[in-house]
C-alpha cells in the first residue's frame, strides 16, 4: 500500500510544480483529477497492456481479446530485427553522418548504375529479381542507397524545378528511407507508370521477399507518412514485419513502423 501512495504522491507533485504567479497562465495545462488517476492506473499496467493501449493511441488499432495473442506473437518475433525497422520520416530524422556498415554493391542488375543495399536486403532483392524474371517480368532497381549529401542535392534540384516548392516526391536529407540502405525505386519514378508489369508483379510478390510498398495509394496513408503514392518505392523490412503489416495494419507500412518504434520498442527500453 505504501508504494501505491508514494506513486500517487509523485504524480500529484508533478502536477503542482507551477509557481503561484504562473498558475493562471498554466491553468489550461494543469492535469485534472481524472488525468492524474489515469496516470496512476497506467503505472501498474503490465508491459503488454501498455503496448496494446499505445497501439490504439498511435496506430489506431483496437483488438478483440481473441486477437491479442496472435498480435503479440506477430510483433514479438521482431524484437531481434529492430535494425530493419527503423522509422524514418519528417519527425524521425537520420544523422548526417549515418551510414550502414554492411552495404553491398551489385553491377549486374540491369541498370547502368550500381545497386547498393545492405547485405540481407540485397540478397532478397536479387532473389526477387530472379523470380520476376522467371515470370517474364524485368525488375530494374534504378535508385537504392543514398547518402545524406546526395539526398540534399536531389531535394534542392527538386525545389529548383518547381519554383521553390517541393513536389512531395523527394524527401529532405535525413528523412529518406534510401539513406537506410534498404529502400529501392524500381523501373520508374513516373506516377503514370503505376500499372506497368514490374509494378503489378511487385504488388503481388514483394512481401514474399520482405519488401513492402512504403507509400500506398490512400489519402490516410499519405497524410500519415507525409508522402504521396509511390508505386515504385519499396523498402526491405523483413518477411515477419510484412506479415504483421498485412494482417494487423491493413498493409500500411508507416502505421506498422510507428507501432513497433513508438510502442513495442519504446516499452522494451523502459
Amino acid at each position: 500500500m505504501q508504494i501505491y501512495l508514494s506513486a500517487l504522491l509523485c504524480l500529484l507533485a508533478v502536477s503542482c510544480t507551477a509557481q503561484p504567479k504562473e498558475q493562471a497562465a498554466d491553468k489550461a495545462h494543469t492535469p485534472s483529477f481524472e488525468q492524474i488517476r489515469n496516470r496512476f492506473n497506467d503505472f501498474f499496467l503490465s508491459q503488454e497492456e501498455k503496448i496494446l493501449r499505445c497501439t490504439t493511441r498511435c496506430a489506431g488499432l483496437s483488438l478483440a481479446n481473441e486477437e491479442q495473442k496472435r498480435f503479440e506473437a506477430a510483433y514479438k518475433v521482431l524484437g531481434p530485427k529492430r535494425e530493419w525497422i527503423v522509422l524514418v520520416d519528417p519527425s524521425h530524422v537520420l544523422a548526417k553522418d549515418y551510414r550502414p556498415q554492411d552495404l553491398v554493391d551489385k553491377w549486374n542488375t540491369g541498370w547502368p548504375k550500381r545497386a547498393q543495399l545492405r547485405g540481407e536486403a540485397m540478397e532478397q532483392m536479387m532473389k526477387m529479381i530472379e523470380a520476376a524474371q522467371k515470370d517474364g517480368v524485368r525488375l530494374v532497381p534504378i535508385s537504392t542507397y543514398r547518402t545524406w549529401q546526395y539526398q540534399e542535392r536531389l531535394y534542392q534540384q527538386n525545389l529548383d524545378r518547381n519554383n521553390g516548392k517541393p513536389s512531395g516526391y523527394v524527401a529532405r536529407a535525413g528523412e529518406s528511407q534510401h539513406h537506410l540502405g534498404t529502400a529501392v525505386d524500381f523501373n520508374t519514378v513516373n506516377p503514370a507508370d503505376e500499372n506497368i508489369p514490374a509494378l503489378i508483379w511487385l504488388r503481388k510478390h514483394a512481401g514474399e521477399y520482405g519488401f513492402s510498398l512504403s507509400f500506398p495509394k490512400e489519402a490516410e496513408a499519405e497524410k500519415e507518412s507525409g508522402y504521396p503514392y509511390e508505386a515504385w518505392h519499396y523498402r526491405y523490412i523483413t518477411r515477419e514485419a510484412v506479415r504483421l503489416q498485412d494482417e494487423f495494419f491493413n498493409g500500411n507500412q508507416h502505421k506498422t513502423l510507428t507501432f513497433l518504434n513508438d510502442c513495442y520498442f519504446a516499452q522494451q527500453a523502459q
